[in-house]
């Protein structure tokens, strides 16, 4: 017997392209390598004229030319080693599946220790020779790469060159149009991606730019929200290891900034981004989805779930290459089902029938009234409102027809699909306040048709929790000032 190498036909390079990254999840898996030089600045850069180029350049610890052909080397680190704890690397194809995913050409020029290094992996010229062969470049090459200059004033680095972007732009007509696109997509995906490290948890703030514009962290939480809900953090150790679970149910539209309400997850977005947010390093690897325990539904697409887990539990979580992609254990997913549960109906809470402050009051207390029946729902008129009641008084019994005849049609018009469509998108509806007039003409018309106590601290503990008075805040004082006739 005899061992027999069978070294791989070049042609598995080209194969090696479709592993399915996206061009947000390529650059994302570049960023990944940065945070894990040690890098604070990270710079994207699009050729936004000719569409020839997209660069990545950091200031992270660098690579000397040993350093550089191992990091092009396939599978240059094994994904069952000892890593890091910080290392968001996997299986040591990302930097080559992630470029050549997008292009045909991939240079990575490094500086360490003064010397400036790039190798060069080129699709074509692999093809040619029929052979696995790197291009090492001369100093007239080097000089030659776009954002080189921005490497050579820095103490330290790595720039990673994408061209040649027939995958990144195919199909397109306007190159420059669509390398726009791609950059504004991109700021997007880093701002969700890796808002962690923009904010600076635990540590320095990463920067990121994208053609020279600032990326801002997206939270998916909304944390600076003060009415944002969230549960305790909840530790549970897998192989000694923790897994962390904080469950976060997200404001209705009415208590959105003008800012929040803009960004797409927070709009007509919202169902859409419900679900689990997977962490890996404080890096976000997967979100809006249940796991396949459950499916997204519109009462629940307040609901967000963080889980963080750390690279030893890799081989758990089944990541995939493009770490865009992260299954839990079986041993979670039961936990994970009990808090999905929990966290829905929280938030559910938040749109079911908003207007009932405490789920003890009576019927009457409400405008409006759900019922049930075997048909389904429906929604009428409280015809037992103050408000109603003081109108009825003053009508006959002839009028007083007409008027829940006319309430029953108002009720049975009900836009409910309108209203639905508008919630789906999550439209925020217009604010209704009283004047301080109106409120003391309904308190005095309500005082003359009798339908209050007498005494003011009674009228004030009955007309507390009824709809519209209950937002008024001075309500005491104008029930005294009404009842007094002062």
């Amino acid at each position: 017997m005899r061992d027999e190498e069978l070294v791989p036909g070049v042609e598995l390079l080209t194969s090696m392209r479709s592993v399915g990254y996206d061009f947000g999840a390529a650059v994302a898996d570049l960023i990944d390598n940065s945070i894990t030089a040690g890098a604070t600045e990270v710079a994207v850069v699009g050729d936004p004229i000719e569409a020839s180029y997209v660069t990545v350049l950091d200031n992270g610890a660098g690579m000397d030319e040993q350093s550089i052909r191992q990091a092009l080397r396939l599978a240059g680190s094994v994904g069952d080693g000892t890593r890091a704890e910080d290392d968001l690397g996997r299986f040591g194809l990302g930097l080559k599946t992630a470029s050549l995913s997008q292009g045909r050409q991939l240079t990575v020029a490094s500086l360490h220790d003064g010397a400036l290094k790039a190798l060069q992996w080129d699709i074509d010229h692999v093809r040619e020779t029929g052979r696995w062969t790197v291009r090492v470049l001369g100093e007239a090459d080097i000089a030659e790469l776009p954002s080189i200059d921005a490497l050579e004033s820095m103490d330290q680095g790595t720039l990673v060159v994408w061209r040649q972007l027939d995958v990144m732009l195919a199909g397109e007509v306007d190159l420059s149009k669509a390398m726009v696109a791609h950059l504004t997509a991109l700021r997007h995906h880093l701002a969700l991606t890796f808002h962690r490290f923009l904010e600076g948890e635990g540590g320095r703030p990463l920067a990121i730019t994208v053609n020279g514009v600032a990326v801002q962290p997206v939270d998916p939480f909304l944390t600076r929200n003060r009415a944002t809900q969230s549960s305790p953090t909840e530790l549970i150790r897998i192989e000694g290891l923790p897994v962390e679970i904080k469950a976060f149910t997200l404001p209705h539209v009415s208590k959105l900034t003008a800012t929040e309400r803009r960004r797409p997850d927070l709009g007509a977005g919202m169902r859409e981004a419900q679900g689990f947010y997977i962490y890996r390093n404080k890096r976000l690897i997967s979100h809006g989805t249940w796991a396949g325990l459950a499916r997204r539904a519109e009462l629940s697409k307040q609901s967000r779930v963080r889980v963080d887990f750390p690279n030893a539990l890799d081989h758990l979580w089944r990541l995939d290459i493009k770490k865009s992609r992260a299954e839990a254990p079986a041993v979670l997913k039961r936990r994970l089902a009990d808090v999905m549960t929990s966290i829905t109906g929280s938030s559910e809470r938040v749109h079911t029938f908003r207007a009932r402050k405490d789920p003890q009051l009576d019927p009457m207390q409400r405008l409006w009234s759900r019922q049930n029946g075997r048909d389904g729902y429906w929604y009428e008129v409280n015809l037992s409102h103050p408000s109603v009641r003081a109108l009825a008084e003053d009508l006959d019994e002839a009028q007083r027809g007409l008027l829940n005849d006319l309430l029953e049609d108002l009720a049975g018009g009900f836009p409910v699909e309108d209203l639905y469509a508008s919630v789906a998108k999550s439209e925020h509806p217009k604010p209704i306040h009283l004047d301080p007039d109106a409120v003391d003409e309904r308190l005095t018309a309500l005082r003359a048709a009798a339908v209050l106590p007498d005494e003011p601290k009674a009228a004030v503990m009955a007309l507390k929790n009824i709809e519209p008075f209950d937002s008024v805040e001075d309500l005491e004082d104008r029930i005294a000032k009404i009842w007094s006739g002062s």
